[in-house]
C-alpha cells in the first residue's frame, strides 16, 4: 500500500509545518508575556493562556509524530527473550493493539468533541472557542491513526518478506 505510505509522509509533513508554527508561537507569547510584564510592567493577561494552547497542541502533535518515525520508548525485555524468528509476530501484534488503541481515542475523543456543551465554552483571557483547544485531541489522534495502520502494514509486510 504505497498510497498509505505516501499519506503518512503527508501527514507527517503537515505534523511537522504545524509543530514549528506552534513552537513558534509559544516562544513568542512567553518571550512577549515575559517582557510585558518585568519590562513595561504591563502584563498581557492572554500570553499564558496563547502558551497553554501551543503546549496542547505541540504535545498531542508530537505523540503523532513519535509513532510515524517509531521512536517511542519501549520495553523490549520480552522481545529481547524471544527467538528471532518470533520476533517479527511481536512487532506485528504490538502495532495491531497500538491500532486499536488510536483508533479508540479517535472515536472517543470524536463523540466527545460533538457534545452541545463543548462549542458553547470560552477560553478565559482569549474569549477563543474552546473546541479550538480540544480539537488537537481528535486531530492527532486521526493522524496518529494514519501512521499507525501505514506501521501495521509495513510490520506484517515484513514478516512475510522474512518468511512468516
Amino acid at each position: 500500500m504505497r498510497v498509505l505510505s505516501k499519506i503518512s509522509d503527508v501527514v507527517y509533513s503537515i505534523e511537522k509545518v504545524l509543530a514549528l508554527i506552534l513552537a513558534l508561537t509559544l516562544m513568542v507569547s512567553m518571550v512577549g508575556g515575559f517582557f510585558f510584564r518585568y519590562v513595561f510592567k504591563n502584563p498581557l493577561l492572554w500570553s499564558d493562556e496563547l502558551a497553554i494552547f501551543c503546549l496542547i497542541w505541540i504535545t498531542f502533535i508530537g505523540g503523532s509524530m513519535v509513532l510515524k518515525e517509531k521512536a517511542s520508548p519501549a520495553i523490549t525485555i520480552l522481545v529481547d527473550a524471544v527467538p528471532d524468528k518470533y520476533k517479527k509476530y511481536i512487532h506485528a501484534i504490538s502495532n495491531l493493539i497500538l491500532l486499536i488503541f488510536v483508533a479508540y481515542v479517535l472515536y472517543l475523543a470524536s463523540d466527545w468533541i460533538m457534545k452541545p456543551n463543548i462549542f458553547v465554552q470560552k477560553s478565559t483571557a482569549l474569549n477563543w472557542p474552546k473546541i479550538y483547544f480540544y480539537l488537537s485531541i481528535p486531530v492527532s489522534f486521526a493522524f496518529a491513526t494514519v501512521h499507525v495502520i501505514n506501521n501495521t502494514i509495513q510490520s506484517f509486510r515484513q514478516s512475510e518478506k522474512d518468511g512468516g
